[in-house]
């Protein structure tokens, strides 16, 4: 069953791509992050995170399908005895560009690949939703990161903020 979870977002990344040709608008981005926990399980457990993001987007007119993959590390507080966790997303998801394609609003879906040191590695459902500007080849985004965390029995969230470039073509 795992290798099924794998298996289907490289599936979708292979769909986007092999869409190029057909798409009116392509583009690709790098993005580097840093991940501010909220609330609850996230904040009891982890001071904050960093890490970069990348994906495809294709599609026609304002709105784009996206692939992305990324790799986050989350350091541990003191009370944290499973020890600092790392963060794979592969999400796909759509992002609606607002009139004259600078604003734009983005939901993702997909899996999280997780690891902690004093914790077996999980693979769970993750989502999330973010806002963001597209200046040129420069862009920046808000975000709020979900995944379920079952080494303590509920949601991992967390508020992100990303800058990068999106080279479209």
């Amino acid at each position: 069953m795992k290798h099924v979870l794998i298996a289907i977002p490289f599936i979708l990344f292979a769909s986007l791509i092999t869409t190029k040709t057909s798409a009116q608008h392509a583009g690709i981005f790098v993005h580097a992050l840093y991940a501010a926990p909220v609330g609850g399980i996230s904040s009891d457990f982890y001071d904050g995170g960093a890490g970069v993001e990348g994906g495809i987007l294709a599609g026609r007119k304002n709105t784009r399908f996206v692939g992305s993959i990324g790799y986050s590390h989350f350091f541990k507080d003191n009370s944290n005895s499973y020890g600092d966790k790392t963060y794979i997303p592969v999400k796909a998801g759509v992002r609606q560009y607002l009139p004259l394609n600078i604003i734009f609003l983005q939901a993702d879906m997909g899996v999280g690949f997780v690891s902690q040191k004093n914790y077996s590695s999980t693979t769970p459902f993750a989502y999330d939703f973010q806002a963001g500007v597209k200046l040129g080849g420069f862009e920046a985004a808000i975000g709020w990161d979900n995944l379920h965390a079952k080494e303590y029995a509920g949601w991992s969230s967390w508020f992100t903020v990303k800058a990068g470039i999106n080279l479209g073509f």
